[in-house]
């Protein structure tokens, strides 16, 4: 059983007091609640993203500065003299040679001055010769082997410039990652022809540096390239693959929620690369949780109050209830003359007792109250059945009449009446709604006979519907309103020319169409479209008989089906009325 059923059959008043007020406990407390996430949330997500964003400002600029630095050291070697004269030489020979111990002296004040640099080296690549320096032996640093692939693996620093940057571990057997610099030795006098390489290996400890000054314990850091690839991160784990969110690192900076962490990240001045931070959610609002918990531990003890004060304030209310109550159950089985004594009862608990007396007094005049109108309603049924007798008496007297007409030779009066017999006996239908088709063509014909004999047989009607089809039932007096408008609206105004009437139809899919369509004056398209448009609704304008067979199609149809006005090719009016060929109804 339901809480609802439980309300309805079986909880006492003191239970749904009781119930009411756990409800406006739990939507204070929960309302608290919530509104203190909310805003201790906001609060705290607004401070941290100001509080990354500055730190990662910070950053950013520490790391623009120091790439700015190695950008300047390796610029300064390509323009050295010595370095420039040894790449110039196009063949090897003993100058080239005495060159390189210059070159060589300028690589190793270059390692003093850059004390992170753990190689430097210059490629002459006309010869294919190079001049390597060192803290580290070329054998431990693998120089030989490593360098090409390194450089093809190396990035381009900014969207300006040929410096490339490499952050591998290719250098050191996957031993500890480090910085590569490759910088393009051009020409001083033709700043287009490349004439060396210069390569600058250093050691990159600053992203650790910087992940030292974070306050987030499981925070992580990264450096990515512009296209969200990790190229360097502090436990190197995440180095080589692409950030899942990688695709919302656009612009200058920026912040947003990704899978319950808060990412945060700057781009490294112009250069091609971002630093991304990242912090989880639980560690963020753990403060959250410890306010949440109290609350809740607040609103059971508040329930638990009250629940213990509404127990015994709902004894001292409910006596007068209760007692009224016991006369109620009185009344429940049989006994209509109770009624209770308010000597002992407060002024509210009057007012209710009273209420309850007056209420029994009520019913008796109720109950003869009841009695009348149920002798009302039988006789009004029974006036309803008597009123049906009228039009059997009608169309019985008019068939006496044909006879009489007939037997004194009279066959226009005869035909006339018996039409209209026929006519009115279609028309009540024995109560029913729905008739066949051929019924209704047969309704359809009288009328034209009465017509007919009345102005002068002014109007012909052709029946061009096939034999399958004349047992398919539709409402009655669907097509008689029709000839009824295309008579006094389209053939009898013009005087002296004999109209045609013709009823047609077919089949489409699931519809079946009846067609009904006169030869006369026709009307305007304005008139036309006007009619189409609110054939459903009731419109002086439209008439109430074509309204009227619209409406009852549509209610036994459904939408779509129904009238539908156009001008035929005589310049007449044509009704195509839309029925079900499947589903058709019964008799109503």
């Amino acid at each position: 059983m339901g809480i609802k059923e439980k309300w309805e059959k079986s909880w006492t008043y003191l239970k749904k007091i009781q119930f009411f007020l756990i409800v406006i406990i739990l939507t204070v407390t929960l309302s608290a609640i919530i509104v203190s996430i909310v805003s201790s949330v906001s609060f705290l997500t607004k401070q941290n993203e100001q509080y990354v964003s500055e730190q990662l400002s910070a950053m950013t600029s520490e790391y623009d500065t120091i790439l700015e630095q190695y950008k300047a050291v390796a610029f300064t070697l390509v323009m050295d003299k010595h370095i420039q004269k040894y790449c110039s030489f196009s063949e090897a020979n003993q100058n080239m040679n005495e060159e390189a111990g210059n070159v060589y002296m300028t690589l190793l004040n270059a390692l003093y001055m850059q004390n992170n640099a753990n190689f430097i080296a210059v490629f002459n690549k006309k010869v294919g010769s190079y001049i390597y320096n060192g803290d580290m032996s070329i054998m431990d640093s693998r120089f030989d082997e490593v360098w090409e692939e390194d450089y093809e693996q190396s990035l381009k620093g900014k969207e300006k410039g040929a410096l490339r940057l490499s952050f591998a571990d290719n250098y050191y057997r996957n031993v500890k990652y480090s910085l590569t610099l490759y910088f393009p030795i051009y020409s001083v006098t033709n700043m287009v022809m490349e004439k060396g390489l210069l390569v600058i290996n250093l050691e990159d400890s600053l992203l650790e540096h910087l992940n030292n000054r974070t306050r987030y314990n499981l925070s992580s850091l990264y450096l990515t390239d512009i296209q969200g690839t990790v190229v360097s991160n502090t436990d190197r784990v995440e180095v080589g693959k692409t950030l899942a969110f990688a695709n919302r690192l656009n612009g200058k900076d920026g912040s947003f929620w990704y899978g319950g962490r808060l990412v945060n990240y700057q781009r490294i001045g112009d250069w091609n690369y971002y630093l991304v931070h990242e912090v989880p959610m639980k560690y963020l609002y753990q403060n959250c949780y410890r306010i949440v918990v109290l609350l809740l531990v607040v609103m059971l003890l508040v329930i638990g109050i009250s629940l213990s004060a509404s127990g015994r304030m709902a004894k001292v209310l409910l006596k007068p209830m209760n007692k009224l109550i016991s006369k109620m159950n009185d009344v429940s089985s049989g006994n209509l003359r109770t009624r209770i004594n308010t000597e002992d009862m407060d002024s509210d608990s009057r007012k209710l007792a009273d209420g309850f007396n007056t209420m029994m007094e009520e019913i008796d005049v109720l109950m003869k109250q009841v009695a009348e109108e149920q002798q009302q309603i039988a006789q009004m049924k029974f006036n309803g059945l008597q009123s049906q007798i009228q039009p059997h008496f009608l169309y019985n007297t008019l068939e006496c009449i044909h006879w009489q007409a007939l037997s004194d030779g009279s066959e226009e009066i005869s035909t006339m009446v018996k039409a209209m017999a026929q006519y009115y006996r279609i028309c009540l239908s024995e109560g029913k709604d729905i008739i066949s088709l051929d019924k209704e063509l047969e309704h359809v014909r009288n009328y034209l006979i009465i017509q007919n004999m009345r102005y002068g047989n002014i109007i012909e009607l052709d029946i061009r519907i096939p034999e399958e089809y004349m047992e398919i039932r539709i409402p009655k007096i669907t097509l008689q309103p029709l000839v009824e408008n295309f008579l006094y609206h389209g053939i009898r105004v013009e005087e002296g020319r004999k109209g045609r009437v013709s009823i047609d139809i077919r089949e489409e899919g699931e519809d079946l169409y009846l067609i009904v369509e006169d030869n006369g004056q026709g009307m305007e398209s304005e008139k036309v479209d006007y009619i189409n448009l609110h054939i459903s609704e009731f419109d002086r304008q439209i008439g109430y008989g074509i309204n009227n067979v619209n409406k009852r199609i549509e209610f036994l149809y459904g939408p779509g089906c129904g009238l539908h006005y156009s001008l035929n090719e005589e310049g007449g009016v044509k009704v195509t009325i839309r029925l079900k060929k499947e589903g058709r109804p019964e008799d109503v």
